[in-house]
């Protein structure tokens, strides 16, 4: 008899720790028997089912929740007891009678007896609404950052679009703007074989006029007016393939190229009475890798600049025109600086003269385009670098930076 109330108070002891530790857990804790009426509920399940746990005992989820809510709770409780197979981690949107809707995390598993008979259901939810709503806001969010990146994805395409015509424009521009240029020289290179030929026409006019007609003075005459026609024709051909652009980089002398832009330049220089030296500290060979043609009319911008600089210096003072172009060479790259003895560059716009559609020609001579290209076809094309500096006797000199 006193074995049997010792064990009677053990049990009883289990079971109020039982309690103490179901009513001091935040998740909801039940216990339903085979038809779906709860048996005991913690004092979580109580509040959130908005009664007492003395007041759930004996009653089902019908009482608690809504009809159909009430309906899928009991069908898988008589499933689980039908199978044994348990529920794990299931979420469940539930609204209270009074209301309120939560998102619960439901785990549920078979209830046995002491022979393992299923006598009901054990269950235990946890309030997951919090996690559930982050997950919402952050799916939420997730999907404003996939519109605002869409939308800076199409901005930047907008905006890339718009740099490739801008800069396909200002190609055009350049070339319509060289294309002056070529014509100005053709016209300079052309003068004096022009003038030569009028010479020419006179004196076979004379010829005819006489009255004796001297063949081999008119052989002469056809003779050299043949070798100015020559002369220009090849004037037309060197500018053609100067202005013809370079299809792919090769490797071309640095050198030579300064050279064919002296000559192709030649009587601009002589019409304007500017000198142009060509020097270099390294070998004459020396070869880089890049757009050749392109390469040409950055050197080609450059003299015209150059020239235009030294004649408005001419308007105060008596200047001899003069430009140097100096090639070195290290281990690294080879640098060309290009000279002129013209008005300078002020250090107040030493920083804009690269900038598109800057220029400090007057009279609309000149497009702002020239050295701006010139700067796209070093760095961005040739990957080297040019910049401008000017030296304590006020002499400019670009130099252009390319690597070997």
């Amino acid at each position: 008899m006193v074995a049997s109330n010792e064990d009677t108070l053990l049990l009883q002891s289990e079971l109020r720790l039982l309690q103490v530790l179901m009513d001091n857990i935040p998740d909801s804790i039940y216990f339903k028997d085979s038809n779906n009426r709860f048996v005991k509920v913690n004092k979580a399940k109580a509040d959130h089912s908005g009664t007492t746990a003395e007041n759930m005992t004996g009653k089902t989820d019908f009482d608690f929740m809504s009809r159909e809510q009430a309906a899928k709770a009991c069908l898988d409780d008589e499933q689980i007891i039908q199978t044994g197979i348990p529920i794990t981690n299931k979420v469940e949107r539930v609204t209270h009678i009074d209301g309120t809707e939560v998102y619960n995390s439901v785990t549920k598993i078979p209830w046995c007896d002491a022979h393992g008979a299923i006598i009901g259901t054990i269950g235990i939810s946890r309030d997951i609404t919090e996690l559930v709503r982050s997950k919402e806001r952050l799916q939420e969010r997730s999907e404003q950052l996939k519109e605002i990146n869409s939308d800076l994805e199409r901005r930047v395409q907008q905006e890339v679009e718009k740099r490739r015509m801008h800069e396909e424009l200002m190609t055009q521009q350049a070339k319509l703007a060289a294309m002056g240029e070529m014509i100005t020289m053709i016209a300079h290179q052309w003068r004096t074989p022009l003038n030569i030929m009028a010479l020419l026409m006179e004196d076979l006019q004379d010829v005819c006029d006489s009255d004796h007609v001297d063949k081999g003075r008119v052989i002469d005459a056809a003779g050299e007016a043949i070798s100015q026609i020559n002369f220009m024709a090849n004037t037309i051909n060197d500018f053609k393939d100067f202005c013809k652009p370079s299809k792919s980089k090769v490797l071309f002398n640095v050198k030579s190229a300064v050279e064919a832009v002296r000559a192709i330049t030649s009587a601009l220089l002589r019409h304007n009475s500017v000198e142009m030296r060509v020097k270099s500290t390294a070998p004459d060979n020396i070869m880089v890798y890049g757009y050749e043609n392109e390469f040409k009319q950055v050197i080609l911008n450059i003299i015209t600049n150059a020239v235009y600089s030294i004649n408005d210096k001419r308007t105060t003072a008596n200047v001899k025109g003069l430009i140097e172009a100096d090639i070195k060479r290290d281990a690294e790259k080879v640098t060309l600086v290009i000279k002129d003895n013209g008005k300078g560059i002020e250090p107040e716009i030493r920083d804009r003269i690269f900038d598109h559609y800057f220029t400090t020609k007057k009279d609309n001579v000149g497009s702002g385009i020239g050295l701006y290209m010139s700067k796209i076809i070093i760095e961005n094309s040739m990957g080297g670098a040019i910049y401008a500096t000017t030296s304590e006797d006020a002499k400019t000199a670009f130099v252009i930076e390319l690597k070997l």
